[in-house]
């Protein structure tokens, strides 16, 4: 569009010499001419501007959707994943994913609306011959869609979910404009199906890694309890046998009459008596912590949060 712009005012200029050097044109006619160009460079200006607005529009928004895909994938890729279909465990998936390839199985056998084509095509003038074709066409068209379903179900990967569904409906749209003619498609029904098969596999994979990280979780719990639990008992006797050792010397220094070393002995079983209390206590709330929440927009994204709780009180003796 500017190289037109600039075209045109070449050719103006050049006009212009060359009529002041031939006196072709009247003065009037050539003003004339001229305000014409003029106009002309005008509207092709204003075209080209307004043109590279709308460029610059759509750029924008194209822009704002990769970054929007983008942050989808990667939280998604992180574990913060939002389920279509949420049910309470990866079992309760794996029945409705049951359930729904039943109905597919259902849905591909003969007359059972996963493909559609015309009616009434005939075949060297035969029905019967059309019949044939158009069946056996639909099921070739049938089994290519079903073999990039399956493909897609089996390589699938919860944070790929929105672009999978999206290759599938351009398979789908595929064979349909492979199968105009005879008007043979992919039913609606079916593709919703294959759709569906897809967002509960996403969702029982996510499932899956969140129970076994849970899972991982809940086993360094309580190998950590296990840990804190034996340092509380190899403590707790040592502490036992410390205040027995005391106790012995507090006796003995009763016995001769040293009031002042049995008191300062006395004064430290009541410091050993109170580390004794401070590990029943641990050992009773083994398992207590604090609750912790983390909002982080750049990890789990907007209106997110991360609530945990901190491993058990570790009180200095």
């Amino acid at each position: 569009m500017a190289a037109e712009v600039t075209h045109l005012r070449a050719e103006l200029e050049r006009l212009r010499v060359e009529m002041n050097r031939l006196g072709v044109l009247p003065a009037v006619e050539l003003e004339q001419y001229q305000e014409r160009l003029r106009r002309e460079i005008a509207e092709q200006a204003a075209a080209a501007q307004e043109q590279k607005a709308d460029l610059d529009r759509r750029l924008l928004e194209l822009r704002q959707q990769v970054v929007v895909t983008e942050e989808t994938a990667l939280l998604q890729e992180a574990g913060v994943y939002q389920y279509r279909h949420p049910l309470s465990d990866a079992v309760a998936y794996q029945a409705a994913l049951a359930g729904l390839q039943g109905q597919i199985k259902s849905m591909t056998k003969r007359e059972g609306g996963a493909v559609l084509a015309a009616t009434g095509w005939t075949v060297n003038g035969s029905a019967a011959e059309g019949r044939v074709m158009l069946r056996d066409f639909s099921k070739l068209m049938l089994r290519a869609y079903n073999a990039e379903a399956d493909n897609l179900v089996r390589g699938l990967k919860p944070y790929k979910l929105d672009s999978a569904v999206e290759r599938l409906g351009k398979v789908a749209s595929t064979i349909a404009k492979l199968g105009k003619t005879m008007h043979i498609r992919i039913s609606e029904d079916y593709h919703r199906l294959r759709v569906r098969e897809l967002e509960l596999t996403a969702d029982y994979q996510a499932k899956v890694a969140e129970e076994k990280e849970r899972e991982r979780e809940e086993k360094a719990r309580l190998r950590e309890e296990r840990r804190v639990q034996q340092e509380i008992e190899r403590e707790r006797a040592r502490l036992d046998k410390e205040r027995q050792h005391y106790a012995n010397a507090l006796a003995a220094l009763q016995a001769k009459g040293d009031v002042d070393g049995a008191a300062q002995m006395q004064e430290r079983l009541a410091q050993i008596d109170t580390a004794i209390e401070d590990v029943d206590y641990r050992a009773a709330n083994v398992r207590a912590g604090y609750v912790y929440v983390i909002s982080n927009m750049g990890a789990f994204g907007e209106k997110m949060v991360k609530i945990g709780m901190t491993e058990g009180v570790r009180s200095a003796v």
